[in-house]
């Protein structure tokens, strides 16, 4: 058996090793079409990695997203088996079993973070404008009320 050298690799192979998993309920055919699509697109987003980076192998697998959720997908695109053979009725039609395109989203989406991260930016900006508001006037109370010179008269 050939082993590749790159230490980059049981990243990508333990992923597609949790998706086979997932998968065992598919029909053979089925999940094999998968692990390659799965295979072609990390072997096509890696060649964009310059250089090729355990973050960025991560980034890849986490957009294809969770193994349980690539099957779940799978599973909801496989078609019931017929009851008088057991095969599935569009056996030979891989487009009509195609993986969905939300099943290699990731499963938190960029919009989802930047909306968190706006919440609280506009919370902290609301409790330190209060904070200064507070701060500014208990310091013109203990003043007390500005003094008007005789002279300015």
């Amino acid at each position: 058996m050939n082993r590749s050298t790159d230490p980059l690799d049981p990243l990508v192979e333990d992923y597609l090793a949790e998706v086979a998993y997932a998968t065992a309920g598919l029909s053979a055919a089925r999940r094999e079409d998968l692990l390659a699509d799965l295979r072609e697109h990390i072997t096509v987003a890696r060649a964009d990695l310059d250089p090729p980076t355990q973050a960025g192998i991560r980034t890849i697998l986490d957009r294809l997203g969770d193994p349980a959720a690539i099957a779940e997908e799978a599973h909801l695109g496989e078609p019931a088996p017929t009851a008088s053979t057991g095969a599935s009725p569009h056996a030979s039609s891989y487009a009509a079993t195609m993986l969905r395109p939300s099943a290699v989203r990731s499963r938190r989406s960029p919009g989802r973070l930047a909306l968190v991260l706006v919440s609280v930016l506009v919370v902290i900006l609301v409790v330190v404008g209060a904070c200064a508001v507070t701060f500014f006037a208990s310091s013109t109370e203990s003043r007390g009320p500005a003094q008007v010179s005789p002279s300015s008269r």
